[in-house]
């Protein structure tokens, strides 16, 4: 299997047992670990337009480039592994090219926020979200080598928060980062991911990137949300504070009706020299 030659990732699944032919036919599933895996592989889009400020501290930069990126870059390729076998029908290549496009142009229209401490804080929070996200699929999926997937990947998302926190906590008295402006970050975090980069990758995956019926009945965003915001609230314990810092996922129903609205870009920011490839 080579990373450059992306046709020799497609794998051909054998009979598919019982709890598999229940996974394939779950919408809500697939749009999960569909558009989770495209955000994956766009993370080194991220960590490239905030390249100047990673550069302000080598120890956070280091270990983005290093331990981070590679771990993104793992998680999508093996959700991406999955997706073809899973539903070989889906053309994931095409549909995550046109997002990488998409993703930059939107990136670049939003601005990370200035300071090592602030962009620490909302890495968190996007590892936060990721893990909450791949536990909630993976409590309810009846497929046991997705189940291990998402959990592997929660799992690190896990570890991921935790070393975000600590450059976080490093920094924010120096850059005298309050704790209103710290929420707000987060709840902004958490907006953004809602409303811009799920909504982004979703939106490529229905309709036209299939060279054939899909096998379950297509969702729109907001039915997505509103399901997974009901996934979450019934397989996990959230607490108190979380639930506070995941309202805008958890009070999803506005979604439903609120067309997407992309940021546009002004001007073109330089992406950094992440060795990456978003979409390989």
């Amino acid at each position: 299997m080579t990373q450059n030659n992306p046709s020799s990732l497609r794998v051909t699944r054998p009979q598919p047992s019982p709890q598999q032919l229940v996974t394939r036919h779950n919408a809500v599933m697939f749009y999960g670990i569909a558009a989770a895996s495209m955000l994956e592989a766009a993370a080194s889009l991220r960590a490239g337009l905030l390249a100047a400020v990673l550069d302000e501290d080598c120890q956070f930069g280091a270990w983005m480039e290093q331990v981070w990126l590679p771990a993104k870059h793992a998680h999508a390729q093996r959700a991406r592994l999955y997706i073809e076998s899973m539903w070989p029908e889906f053309d994931w290549k095409a549909a995550c090219d046109e997002f990488a496009v998409d993703y930059r142009r939107v990136s670049q229209a939003v601005s990370p926020g200035s300071g090592i401490a602030r962009v620490a804080l909302g890495c968190s929070m996007a590892a936060a979200q990721a893990a909450v996200f791949y536990r909630g699929l993976g409590a309810v999926t009846d497929d046991q080598e997705l189940r291990a997937l998402l959990q592997q990947m929660a799992a690190d998302e896990a570890v991921h928060f935790e070393r975000f926190r600590d450059f976080y906590e490093q920094r924010r008295k120096g850059e005298r980062v309050g704790m209103l402006a710290a929420y707000r970050t987060l709840v902004s975090c958490a907006s953004r991911a809602r409303d811009i980069d799920v909504r982004l990758a979703f939106s490529r995956l229905n309709g036209e990137h299939w060279d054939r019926n899909m096998p379950f009945q297509e969702l729109d965003y907001g039915e997505f949300i509103v399901r997974m915001s009901g996934l979450v609230r019934r397989h996990l314990a959230v607490t108190p504070a979380q639930r506070l810092l995941f309202r805008p996922w958890l009070n999803a129903r506005q979604v439903r009706s609120a067309p997407p609205v992309w940021p546009v870009a002004t001007a073109a920011r330089p992406e950094g020299t992440s060795r990456l490839a978003a979409c390989a």
